[in-house]
């Protein structure tokens, strides 16, 4: 089911005569963990803005749960959970629950409502005995966590998270991935922007590339991933450069790269045998070897470096 629906969204900023975002369109539907990706200044943080009706689009629509919501924001944002990056939807001088109870009211929740259902969240994610800890005395993952909490306090349909790992440890990570996962299976749309590809490949289900302005890849991380590593490579450190001879050799079936001193890439070309590759490099004077596999910064760098 779809949930939330941008449609050719546009805007320039006419006294930087900026086009921040061109002709934008995607869909999140429910259960989804969708990674939103792009350098600094790509126009990542504007198409967030206007989702949000912080910024009005010039162009283009916004359609949350079947309604068009680009110029009232009201039924998105009474729906909608937002983290903001460094866990500004938090009063950090407050508890967990004081925190719960203060923006469970602006939802119209009961403090009894609020109450419950911060410790409800809590206890999913292993901070019950936290309740009552002023946020300032958080480890910053636990802090993450109980901004997520305050985010979806009201049972929003849709997440929308800005840099959630932004800072954190290997084990607040963990601790993050495990809460998103907990959420997206609960039916819940989640829209993530971050830096880190690494976390983006192993949470997303979906992923959204965004490159001065212009949404420039979309597709399924599984696909992209696929399609991506049908290519067999490897990466060979040499004890010697490789002659002009060997690269004659190498080139007929492969693809080479150079990546440092006595480091070579080799993509098998389709045609090429494997069997005959691993003849070939059987004769290189190879000290180790190791296959790769290529993740999702390969397909960020390709499509944000191509237009430079």
């Amino acid at each position: 089911m779809t949930l939330l629906s941008v449609n050719n969204i546009q805007k320039t900023y006419q006294k930087a005569h900026k086009k921040a975002v061109s002709d934008v369109s995607f869909n999140v539907d429910s259960g989804d963990i969708v990674a939103f990706l792009g350098p600094n200044g790509a126009g990542k943080t504007t198409t967030l803005k206007m989702i949000l009706n912080l910024v009005s689009p010039d162009e283009g629509t916004v359609v949350f749960d079947g309604k068009d919501v680009t110029h009232n924001n009201l039924f998105l944002l009474k729906n909608t959970g937002v983290l903001l990056e460094g866990s500004r939807n938090m009063y950090w001088a407050l508890s967990p629950m004081e925190n719960f109870v203060y923006w469970g009211g602006q939802r119209g929740l009961s403090k009894k409502e609020a109450e419950k259902r911060g410790e409800t969240l809590l206890k999913q994610f292993g901070l019950l005995d936290k309740k009552y800890t002023s946020i300032t005395r958080l480890s910053r993952g636990m802090q993450q966590v109980v901004g997520i909490c305050c985010a979806m306090i009201a049972e929003p349909k849709l997440l929308i998270l800005d840099e959630p790992t932004l800072g954190l440890d290997l084990n607040a990570t963990q601790i993050m991935i495990k809460s998103l996962n907990m959420l997206s299976a609960n039916g819940v749309g989640i829209l993530v922007t971050t830096h880190q590809m690494e976390f983006a490949q192993e949470i997303a289900n979906k992923i959204l590339l965004i490159n001065h302005g212009k949404l420039v890849f979309s597709n399924s991380i599984k696909d992209s991933l696929e399609k991506l590593n049908k290519q067999e490579i490897f990466e060979v450190h040499l004890t010697q450069e490789l002659t002009a001879s060997e690269k004659e050799n190498i080139l007929a079936s492969c693809e080479l790269t150079k990546k440092t001193d006595g480091v070579y890439r080799l993509g098998v070309k389709p045609q090429a045998s494997l069997s005959q590759v691993l003849k070939l490099l059987s004769e290189l004077p190879i000290s180790s070897i190791q296959t790769v596999t290529r993740g999702l910064d390969e397909i960020f760098k390709y499509y944000t470096e191509k237009e430079k």
